[in-house]
Formats: C-alpha cells, structure tokens, sequence
C-alpha cells in the first residue's frame, strides 16, 4: 500500500546500519549498531518512495517526510495523505477524500516498525552483508536483513552503505508476494528538536471522521 507505516522498517534499519559496516560480520554489525544508536531519540527524512508490483509489472513514485522517536510517535506525510500516532492514538487522514480514520495506537505493525531497530535488532533479525557495489562512483555495501518471526509483515530488506562515508543511501523491502517498495534518502537529520504537536492531528473543518476507538 503506497504510503504504508512499513516505510518506517525501512529507513530505521537504513539509519541504524549506517556507519557500523567496518564490523567484521553481521552479528558485529547489530552489536555496534544498538551500541551506536543505543541513545537515539528522533529522526527526521525527507525521501522518495517507489513502489514495484510484481503482477503487474507497474510501478509509482511519491515524495515525502517522516519523523519518528523512540518511544512509539511517529509522522508520516506525503501529498495525498497524513498518518500521526502519539503513541495512544493514531490518526490517517486521507487528503484526498478529506476522511479520517481515528484508532488506538496497537501493538502490531506500528509497534515493531518503531521499535525493533532502536534497541532489538539482533533479537528480531538475522543480518547478511550479501554485496559490495560501485554506483555514483562510489563503493557501497549491501546489508540484508530477514525478520525471526514467521509472522513478520515482509520478508526481507536491503540496505546501501557508502564505503568509509557510511552514509546510508536507499533502501528495498520485499514483501512475501515480492513487490518492492524502495526509499530513497534525500535527507536525514538525527535527533532533531520536535514539538509534541508534531504527534497530533485535529482534522480540518469539514474532515469526515471515522472514530474507530471504543465508547
């Protein structure tokens, strides 16, 4: 689904791997990357997300922005929709049919996409340095990560690393019917200052809202 919250698996494993690659195997890699980023409070990215699907042999394009922190908040925008989550609520607003959808924030996909890569990576995934290229004249390792759980919400992501610059540069997921979704890094800002607004939504007048919480 284009502008899914699993855009959130990709790039916090693309920043977490970034800068570790000089370990001298996966499980290295995963150690020195919950060391490095062991104090990792937010994130800000600016990207473009393309999306391959396989049956039809089609594929999209969209830009957009993510900010996310430790603890479970997250936003996500790009043109034609707003997804926000304070941890307890979770809000997508589809700009387009100006509709809502307002629910409590679960431990499901959300929950591992925010949380595994800042403190379990190891715990939640086998890692594989399967490549080592040459784009943009530049050299780049390829790290592959498998999720542990059977019942995990795709089957495997790849991530480019800039030799010696350790900059992460894009990322690939593959989902189990092997449609592709890759996120390309326009910009990346760590542990950037964010209001608790950020984590919030109030629909704009006229908004349909489809609460979807509990009386």
């Amino acid at each position: 689904m284009k502008g899914s919250p699993k855009i959130v698996i990709g790039f916090t494993a693309l920043i977490m791997l970034a800068g570790v690659l000089r370990a001298k195997d996966a499980q290295d890699i995963l150690k020195q990357v919950q060391k490095k980023y062991r104090n990792l409070k937010s994130v800000e990215i600016e990207f473009k997300e393309v999306n391959r699907f396989k049956l039809t042999n089609t594929e999209s394009e969209i830009y957009g922005r993510l900010l996310l922190t430790r603890d479970n908040r997250f936003r996500f925008e790009t043109e034609d929709q707003l997804i926000v989550s304070d941890g307890k609520s979770y809000w997508r607003y589809n700009k387009l049919d100006n509709q809502v959808l307002v629910d409590y924030a679960k431990k499901g996909e959300e929950q591992v996409l925010l949380t595994h890569f800042f403190s379990n990576i190891s715990d939640n995934y086998y890692a594989e340095l399967i490549d080592q290229v040459k784009e943009g004249g530049k050299k780049q390792y390829v790290v592959k990560l498998i999720p542990k759980d059977e019942n995990s919400f795709f089957n495997y992501i790849k991530v480019w690393v800039v030799d010696k610059k350790w900059d992460a540069t894009r990322v690939v997921y593959v989902d189990y019917n092997d449609n592709e979704t890759e996120y390309q890094i326009e910009k990346i800002q760590l542990n950037p200052s964010l209001s608790e607004a950020t984590f919030s939504f109030n629909p704009p007048e006229g908004t349909e809202v489809v609460d979807l919480r509990s009386p």
